[in-house]
């Protein structure tokens, strides 16, 4: 089947094609510079008939991320830029990555404008908004938690750290295997669909784990407070995936032995 996939280059999104690639099928990234220019997005679209599109493409996750009018045109106009491209051809699915940081109390500008994109996403047809937990794997952006404390333990970089927040890890190969499961229900008007692991993890136990996989103690300087939005109960609801046969395969520990594996190698 041809493919088009915008966010190519990030993590998720590179897996994702890496994954679609290794299935047999077509799959043409979206250049970003496309994203913004309707027109020809819509000509790009007319000579790939694309016979699936998974949009990836994101800004405003990372905490330096602040430009409000960079987060908005990403994640709503360009959002509503591909919409209107696929409106010319006959898709089978449409499919939005969201965030699971929509279903928290605190509002940030990335979440407000990710379910601005959600809700917009589901006035069109064979369109679902994937929610991603927290995604972990190898190659995923070194200043998250893990790459960070890894490279603490390894190398003994010292790092700001703070154990109460929670998380709930998914890996990226139970996040693919996910968005498969949901492609293969399109035709349910599923709207949203969480992947999570369905499992709180604090930071102090994810720290645990990094340091019993290296034999090393992370070198950690405590601090307060890191992000407004941090909570202790960041467990996100799988059900819905689940009831279509779903089961993720992969624990924390199994991801961070892969992840301190491939740091050792290099």
């Amino acid at each position: 089947m041809n493919c088009l996939l915008s966010g190519a280059s990030g993590f998720c999104g590179r897996r994702l094609m890496e994954h679609l690639v290794a299935l047999g099928h077509k799959v043409a990234p979206i250049d970003r510079y496309l994203l913004g220019n309707q027109e020809q997005l819509m000509s790009f679209f007319n000579k790939q008939k694309p016979a699936y599109i998974f949009h990836l493409a994101t800004y405003g996750n990372m905490s330096d991320h602040n430009e409000k009018q960079a987060i908005f045109q990403a994640n709503v106009i360009n959002t509503w830029n591909m919409l209107v491209a696929c409106e010319s051809v006959d898709y089978k699915a449409f499919i939005n990555f969201s965030t699971s940081s929509v279903l928290l109390q605190y509002e940030t500008m990335y979440s407000t404008t990710k379910l601005a994109s959600e809700l917009t996403v589901a006035q069109f047809p064979k369109t679902v908004s994937i929610r991603p937990s927290t995604v972990i794997g190898v190659g995923e952006q070194p200043q998250h938690l893990i790459p960070t404390l890894i490279r603490s333990c390894i190398y003994g970089e010292e790092m700001p750290f703070i154990g109460e927040p929670s998380h709930d890890f998914i890996a990226v190969e139970d996040l693919i295997s996910g968005v498969l499961k949901v492609i293969d229900n399109i035709n349910k008007n599923l709207r949203a669909v969480n992947i999570s692991s369905g499992v709180i993890t604090t930071n102090q136990e994810v720290r645990e784990i990094v340091e019993k996989i290296t034999g090393k103690r992370a070198n950690v300087k405590y601090i307060d407070k890191m992000r407004d939005y941090d909570t202790k109960e960041w467990k996100v609801d799988n059900s819905k995936l689940l009831s279509l046969g779903w089961q993720p395969l992969w624990t924390l520990e199994q991801t961070i032995t892969k992840m301190v594996k491939s740091q050792v190698w290099n």
